[in-house]
């Protein structure tokens, strides 16, 4: 357990397994390639070989992969969710690539733990800041980010047209 601004965090994040990793890179690759999907950023056809392609290109080693961070996150012993993040070793900041709650384990708070953990990891190496992206159709992490201090930086938008 760790505190932070005197809430008691009841989770913590180890560093995934080659299992879980594997695991997590599947569901990963198929969830990717949904979203892009919904953003109408590429066919169905076409996703999921863009969306193995990406993932190939950002973890060529894998689990291994220089300047990653995977970790499960976990509640009491039990894993409750993933979270990918890279090191932008030239600006000095984060870039969480992925962040995930079990769906048995969302809106009770375990993403805003998750951030607040991280925060803390970031602030103890001396990170600058913590970037992400969010996809526009995704209200519910939009409000969370918020909530935990992130503000909009770009936005993206788009008109299709029949």
């Amino acid at each position: 357990m760790q505190t932070v601004k005197g809430v008691l965090l009841m989770i913590t994040l180890e560093t995934m397994s080659l299992a879980a990793f594997g695991t997590w890179r599947a569901k990963a690759i198929k969830d990717f390639a949904q979203d892009k999907i919904d953003a109408l950023t590429w066919t169905p056809e076409e996703a999921l070989e863009k969306s193995r392609a990406s993932y190939q290109a950002l973890l060529p080693q894998g689990l291994h992969t220089p300047g990653e961070l995977l970790f499960t996150i976990n509640h009491d012993g039990t894993a409750i969710g993933s979270l990918w993040v890279h090191i932008d070793k030239a600006t000095n900041h984060y870039f969480i690539y992925d962040i995930n709650i079990d769906a048995d384990h969302q809106n009770q708070g375990f993403g805003q733990q998750t951030l607040q953990v991280l925060e803390t990891l970031a602030r103890q190496r001396h990170i600058k800041a913590i970037d992400l992206h969010v996809f526009g159709s995704n209200l519910r992490a939009q409000h969370v980010y918020a909530k935990m201090g992130f503000i909009t930086t770009d936005i993206n938008m788009s008109k299709p047209l029949d």
